[in-house]
């Protein structure tokens, strides 16, 4: 019986010390602001989260080519940002980008973000375009991502980074295996060389039956001609500039040379067309979709058409390597803020959202290139349905090593003549020798505009 009047007088002293802590912690509690008289305050729930940032809604208006093609990655944008709508403003019948963006000041609805249909130059002489460095260094997904080498650079003029790339353009070498195959001829290695493509092109080549090697289009010039410069080490950059694109080496005696090697894939090998015996053949070997040529040079904007027409069996290569280098061919679409936006914030949060994992995964699916690197982007390129059954591994190669088409911030780029002059020379009868005065005209006339320009 003692021992039980000692129990229950020690339970009795533990209550008694619950209670007064209870009312020492109640006292605290209702000490602090958030107390009313000496009731304790209300704690949040542990999962409970914070309270959602009001936003007044906003309308991006985005002038672009991408009409109902990009509609997916507004959605997205707006998933990421309820409050912003992208409203597409449609660039219609070749009209100039400026002109759009005069009108709309006019009307009183500024745009708030364009694409460029131009260079860069112009836009910004003119007072068009916000210098986006002040806006990328406070950009946690700009300070977080790793972009390749010159990705700031091409877009870059008076040190003031003037738009980023909306989508990376990539280009590869369109293969008919099914023509190869014909011909005894296996798919090539990715780390093919230049001579492969040319000895290949002639394996393959049956003009009784209408079939060559290369398609007739320009872009085997313009593009592949360019990257051989660059592989070979005779040009630093596409279009045959030099290192800080001041001036052309189109004229110079190796860049010739390799003008001349191309023209005689017409002239000498046969494995490619002129424009001529094109046009006398039904113009059957200027397209590859009609699986006549076995390679060609396509981007992303000939995948949907190979998926859905072609009848023989397709496939990529990167661009072959030569002396030096193996590089290839990208293009930046910049994507640009303009400074007569009434959105700025919310406009950079558009460009921005370019480089997050859900945009570039997007922009994968379509076949685009990854614009920043990541081993997850990589990883993606696996799972893409765009690229199942295909050869993946070229399409990482491609991303990997592309350079990027010049001109963008190049003083005087729209009178530079390369692209016309050399068409005439490789699948014309034009004199190549007419290269030497055109180039050194232009090398002069790119230096005069640069001085006249304002810093």
């Amino acid at each position: 019986m003692k021992r039980k009047r000692i129990a229950s007088s020690i339970l009795s002293m533990v209550m008694l010390m619950t209670f007064t802590l209870a009312g020492c912690s109640s006292n605290n509690d209702s000490a602090s602001p958030s107390g009313t008289g000496n009731e304790p305050a209300p704690t949040p729930a542990p999962n409970q989260p914070a309270a959602e940032e009001k936003h007044d809604p906003v309308t991006l208006k985005f002038i672009s080519w991408k009409n109902g093609t990009y509609d997916e990655l507004y959605d997205l944008f707006h998933q990421k940002y309820p409050w912003i709508t992208i409203e597409q403003v449609p660039v219609t019948n070749s009209q100039p980008i400026m002109e759009i963006i005069a009108s709309l000041e006019a009307a009183g609805t500024p745009a708030d973000v364009t694409e460029i249909d131009s260079d860069l130059i112009t836009f910004e002489q003119n007072n068009l375009i916000e210098d986006l460095t002040p806006y990328i260094e406070k950009s946690d997904i700009f300070k977080n991502a790793k972009f390749p080498d010159g990705f700031f650079e091409t877009m870059m003029f008076n040190n003031k980074k003037l738009a980023v790339p909306m989508v990376d353009v990539p280009m590869w070498v369109l293969v008919n295996k099914d023509l190869l195959a014909k011909h005894g001829v296996d798919m090539p290695a990715n780390d093919w060389s230049y001579d492969d493509f040319r000895n290949i092109a002639k394996q393959v080549t049956d003009p009784s039956a209408g079939e060559y090697g290369i398609t007739t289009q320009p872009e085997i010039q313009m593009r592949l001609l360019s990257s051989k410069a660059i592989a070979d080490g005779h040009a630093a950059n596409h279009q045959y500039m030099n290192e800080d694109l001041t001036q052309s080496m189109l004229s110079t005696p190796d860049v010739m040379n390799d003008v001349k090697w191309f023209q005689e894939l017409v002239t000498k090998d046969g494995s490619m067309q002129s424009n001529a015996a094109a046009e006398e053949g039904g113009n059957v070997t200027k397209d590859f979709i009609n699986g006549k040529t076995a390679f060609a040079i396509g981007g992303d904007w000939v995948l949907p058409t190979l998926k859905e027409k072609a009848t023989f069996d397709w496939d990529v290569l990167p661009f072959p390597k030569g002396k030096v280098s193996q590089p290839g061919y990208s293009i930046y679409g910049p994507l640009a803020l303009l400074s007569g936006s009434k959105h700025k914030e919310e406009a950079f949060l558009w460009l921005s959202f370019q480089f997050t994992p859900e945009a570039q995964k997007w922009k994968i699916d379509q076949g685009a290139n990854a614009s920043v690197i990541d081993p997850e982007l990589t990883s993606y390129y696996d799972q893409a349905p765009i690229w199942q059954g295909k050869n993946i591994e070229a399409v990482k190669i491609a991303q990997k090593n592309a350079k990027i088409q010049s001109g963008l911030t190049v003083p005087g780029w729209n009178d530079y003549n390369y692209n016309n002059i050399l068409n005439d020379i490789i699948f014309g009868d034009r004199d190549i020798n007419d290269i030497i005065p055109e180039t050194e005209t232009w090398n002069k006339k790119t230096q005069e505009v640069r001085a006249t320009l304002k810093q």
